[in-house]
């Protein structure tokens, strides 16, 4: 039997061992999945160029497909730095709306497309035809032979020197463009490859700046979410950023600029704030709590409520108050269905939570006059203050804080029912 034992061991620790040694299958790595942009119709040709936005790529895009209807592009004895011809081209523009340094990013989805970049700059309506006629010299142009290094890419960057770049160099880059607000640039990519793929472009000005990181939050389940963000430049109106159903977002902010960031969602409340340059600069991440239209939830209070008490003894607003109550007023105007209750709080010491909870809902009070007087329905409005609970588990936190410090909380004004 012992024998019968050592060898059914025996021949189990030897498949354990022969498994062990199998040689394991490679596990193939999925290919990455690109979602082409589709270039727009004749965008091939200098009049129908594609507008970009600055900081945003724009790709990858589909593979580019011949000249277009007009070759624009050759050269001759005064304009030496451009293509011979156009192979498969699509032609950019892009504005300027402040000064800086401007940069390129083109980045082929196969290393093996050799893509050819010429930059001109824009002056009026007539520019293609002068392009065409060989009146405009480029003010870069990049031609270079493929460098393996960089697996295709091509651009203009701030480290590099070179402003014309013929077919013999392996460079990749040129210089950066000194460019002005107002100003316009033309850009034309040729891939010489004719089996060649698509390609992603970024364009960037270059210039002193702060970031801003911009991430939609639900307010409920404290998770990222998407929304509508728009992004103003309030000095000139310019908008900075606009994208639909878009999840986190960088910006720049400029000195001496300011920016109304809005975001819009589906059956949440709007979003606004107006951001600085020492603003972001102090704090890089803007997290946009949205709030859900649904009862229990919030309304935002964009702001501090402060409060006094007259010589009669009753609870006001003092007037650094009412800007943030005016935003309450446009969102109930813009919401009529909602019905609300207002929260009265207050910061306590727990010496008299009775005394705490009246003059908590004095201040309930003193928020309901001013939006009545203000042209909100009287009836879709409820008030109370702090309860006697609520009032104790707030001492308890302050007790539990390390520094013991009074907790003034916010007063609420929370969706009660919808009409």
């Amino acid at each position: 039997m012992k024998k019968l034992y050592i060898i059914i061991l025996i021949c189990a620790f030897s498949g354990a061992f022969a498994n062990a040694q199998k040689p394991k299958k490679a596990v193939k790595k999925a290919e990455p999945v690109y979602r082409e942009i589709i270039l727009p119709a004749r965008c091939a040709d200098c009049l129908f160029a594609i507008n970009l936005d600055l900081d945003t790529a724009f790709g990858p895009t589909e593979p580019l497909n011949g000249p277009g209807y007009i070759n624009e592009i050759k050269q001759d004895k005064k304009v030496k730095n451009v293509f011979e011809q156009e192979h498969n081209s699509v032609w950019y523009k892009v504005s300027i709306p402040y000064d800086g340094k401007l940069l390129i990013d083109v980045t082929p989805k196969s290393s093996n497309d050799d893509h050819d970049l010429l930059v001109y700059k824009y002056t009026d309506r007539y520019f293609c035809n002068r392009v065409e006629r060989n009146k405009v010299t480029p003010v870069r142009s990049v031609m270079s032979s493929i460098d393996p290094a960089v697996s295709g890419k091509t651009g203009l960057r701030l480290n590099a020197t070179d402003i014309n770049i013929p077919k013999s160099s392996e460079t990749a880059y040129a210089k950066y463009i000194d460019v002005k607000e107002g100003e316009s640039y033309v850009i034309v990519l040729d891939n010489l490859n004719e089996a060649g793929l698509g390609h992603t472009i970024k364009v960037e000005v270059w210039t002193e700046s702060t970031p801003l990181y911009i991430y939609p939050i639900d307010s409920i389940s404290k998770q990222r979410t998407t929304a509508n963000i728009e992004v103003i430049e309030n000095e000139t109106q310019r908008i900075v950023l606009s994208k639909e159903d878009a999840g986190a977002q960088k910006i720049k902010i400029m000195p001496t600029k300011t920016y109304t960031i809005n975001l819009t969602k589906p059956n949440y409340f709007d979003y606004s704030k107006v951001v600085s340059y020492d603003q972001a600069k102090a704090d890089s991440v803007l997290s946009t709590r949205l709030i859900e239209i649904k009862i229990g939830s919030n309304l935002p209070l964009n702001g501090t409520l402060y409060y006094d008490i007259n010589e009669e003894g009753t609870t006001v607003l003092l007037k650094e108050s009412l800007p943030v109550l005016d935003k309450i007023v446009e969102t109930l105007r813009a919401y009529p269905k909602i019905q609300i209750e207002i929260i009265g709080r207050i910061p306590t010491e727990g010496l008299n939570v009775k005394a705490d909870n009246v003059n908590s809902k004095a201040r309930a009070e003193a928020i309901k006059a001013y939006l009545v007087s203000k042209g909100v329905d009287e009836s879709s409005i409820t008030t109370r203050g702090s309860t006697i609970k609520e009032l104790e588990a707030q001492i308890k936190a302050q007790n539990e804080n390390r520094n013991s410090s009074l907790i003034n909380p916010q007063s609420e004004i929370r969706i009660k029912a919808l009409k």
